[in-house]
């Protein structure tokens, strides 16, 4: 009924026309495109599977184990590769034999046909006491507020680029800042070298653009000081972290306009004469264990051309308007440290060496750097404030009674006694 086929012998396929050809023709050549393409993606995921595998365990080793690698590499949006950063040809790994240690790590991205370091996340470990000082307080190089890109009219005192630090919680657990968290470890006894407090801090450069990443960022840090802490010997109990952890406070506001840490300066204004005082301030919440608490106030622009007509002609002639408008404001700044961080404290004077430390229990003056001390339930207490050479001299008498008034705040707050001043001058 049928007849048989013929074998085709591995001839050539029949014709079915020009145009059917046509097609089966791109449709081969987009079959074979897509198994290249195919290939290729299969082969770029496998190796971007291999290199973040390899930054993970990359950051287990140069971190000592202390914290979470994926969530490391998390940071800043994700990283596929990571490498060892550090200055000098030793890179930066933690160790335990002698602090401060660190872990630094750079994530690699590929930028007009070249490979990119870009900071991703910065592990330190440091102890309490040590000889190097902790908290380091500048003179009048420690500028607040950024003179970059200012108009003729703009007011460079309303948002500072160094905000205070936040305290963790009640500040027991540490604090924090733009681009880093600081988780401080008690120990119930001495450790090993005599060490009463282990202090570690992560940072990540995102962090001061990329909210989501601080509670990430304070995970990693008190991990990493619960590990290091079992370490050294550091008996500790460390608090939980706070469910919100608010940016820092960049702007500056009408003094009094809200409740921080710059209270005192509030009150102390509400009685005196405020002619050449600042009229701006930001603070951080008051917190009753908080290790470091701090305060800026400024004269703003308004203010200070209020001020300025006022003054004699000789303080006239040694100031520029225009300068301290556009480039160097009135400005002042204290500093409180208690327990283990206030015999951590150094003042860097423009010139020297070195900083210079403060020994608790002293007072006296520094360049442009006030400084006093106290005892507060039993633990010291170190006191400073900044105030730029050229507002100095617009302050006058009223600088003491600035220090007077942030010192007796302190003390009643804080239930401190024993307060030693600077001398007034």
């Amino acid at each position: 009924m049928f007849e048989p086929l013929e074998p085709t012998g591995g001839g050539m396929l029949p014709d079915r026309g020009r145009w059917r050809n046509a097609v089966n023709l791109l449709l081969c050549t987009a079959g074979a495109g897509g198994l290249v393409l195919g290939g290729w993606a299969l082969y770029d995921t496998y190796r971007t599977h291999q290199d973040r595998a390899a930054g993970r365990a990359l950051i287990t080793r140069a971190c000592a184990g202390l914290v979470d690698a994926r969530a490391v590499m998390g940071l800043d949006g994700g990283a596929d590769r990571v490498v060892l950063g550090g200055k000098g040809p030793n890179p930066s790994t933690v160790g335990f034999d002698a602090l401060p240690s660190r872990c630094v790590l750079h994530r690699l991205e590929h930028r007009d046909g070249r490979d990119v370091r870009l900071g991703q996340f910065t592990l330190t470990l440091e102890a309490l006491p040590q000889e190097r000082a902790l908290h380091t307080v500048e003179d009048s190089r420690e500028e607040p507020f950024a003179t970059l890109r200012l108009g003729a009219r703009d007011d460079m005192t309303a948002r500072t680029r160094t905000p205070g630090r936040l305290p963790l919680g009640d500040g027991r657990l540490g604090d924090y800042g733009p681009a880093d968290v600081t988780v401080v470890a008690r120990c119930e006894q001495p450790a090993k070298g005599g060490m009463t407090s282990l202090v570690v801090t992560a940072a990540a450069p995102s962090t001061g653009h990329e909210a989501g990443d601080r509670p990430g960022l304070a995970r990693l840090a008190r991990q990493a000081a619960e590990g290091a802490a079992a370490k050294l010997g550091c008996r500790t109990r460390l608090p939980g972290l706070p469910e919100r952890l608010p940016a820092p406070v960049a702007g500056l506001g009408p003094v009094g306009e809200r409740s921080d840490s710059c209270d005192w300066y509030a009150a102390h204004v509400r009685t005196a004469d405020s002619g050449r005082l600042p009229d701006r301030a930001a603070g951080v919440p008051l917190a009753g264990a908080a290790r470091e608490e701090s305060c800026l106030l400024a004269v703003g622009r308004e203010a200070t051309e209020r001020i300025f007509p006022t003054l004699s002609p000789d303080e006239r002639a040694r100031l520029d308007l225009d300068g301290i408008l556009r480039i160097s404001p009135w400005w002042v700044r204290t500093r409180t440290y208690v327990g283990d961080d206030a015999a951590a404290v150094a003042v860097e004077v423009r010139g020297t060496r070195s900083p210079d430390p403060v020994i608790p229990g002293r007072a006296g003056r520094l360049g442009d750097v006030l400084y006093g001390s106290m005892t507060c339930e039993g633990r010291p207490a170190t006191l400073t404030m900044t105030v730029p050479y050229r507002y100095r001299s617009v302050l006058g008498p009223r600088l003491d009674e600035l220090f007077k008034a942030y010192a007796a705040d302190a003390a009643t707050r804080r239930g401190c006694t024993g307060p030693v001043l600077p001398a007034a001058q």
